[in-house]
């Protein structure tokens, strides 16, 4: 546990000496919550819908308020428990997103919405169109933790596809690292 703190108090020390760069990536990991969490209807040891992933997006500070940025994302996602043996998807996303933040205090919580691709590798399906709504909170510009659905549509070409749902709800954590200060950024944040 102690070497967990302390690789997360390097990484935020890190990202201080670049606290005013505009253009950021963010990287981290997301952990799918069971459905089961919110439908009765399943059993207590039904973990349809649960997993985890890691993400990478890269990011602009457009202004103190709006965030662009393109999210790419990989997860495995377990499907409905009904039988021994137990399928988990392999699902990756690639979208577009904005956020929206509210304050540009140190501490902003923010609403966004990401629209792009979805696909399921080794099961024959194309890609599909999906959207992923979210809530969160940015610590000092250095780390994110949001909470997000994603929904695709269209088919997924899996047996059953009652037994996967094509959505999922996840808790995400990113560490973000500044890379570089746009000359089209549209306020000056040092003034802030």
């Amino acid at each position: 546990m102690n070497r967990v703190l302390l690789i997360l108090f390097f990484l935020c020390s890190l990202n201080t000496f670049a606290q005013k760069k505009d253009i950021r990536l963010n990287a981290g990991f997301q952990f799918a919550l069971p459905e089961r969490l919110f439908n009765n209807e399943l059993g207590n040891y039904n973990d349809k819908n649960m997993g985890g992933g890691f993400h990478l997006m890269p990011v602009w500070n457009y202004n103190k308020n709006w965030q662009f940025g393109l999210n790419f994302e990989f997860n495995l996602v377990t499907e409905n428990f009904t039988t021994d043996a137990i399928t988990a998807y392999e699902v990756f996303s690639i979208l577009p997103t904005a956020n929206y933040q509210f304050t540009y205090w140190k501490i902003k919580p923010y609403i966004g919405m990401g629209a792009g691709v979805f696909g399921i590798l080794y099961t024959g399906g194309g890609l599909n169109f999906g959207i992923r709504p979210q809530i969160g909170l940015s610590f000092y510009d250095t780390c994110t933790l949001s909470a997000e659905y994603s929904k695709f549509f269209g088919s997924t070409s899996i047996p059953d596809e009652s037994d996967f749902g094509n959505y999922y709800f996840a808790l995400k954590a990113s560490f973000s690292i500044g890379l570089v200060r746009s000359k089209y950024q549209k306020l000056n944040f040092d003034k802030l």
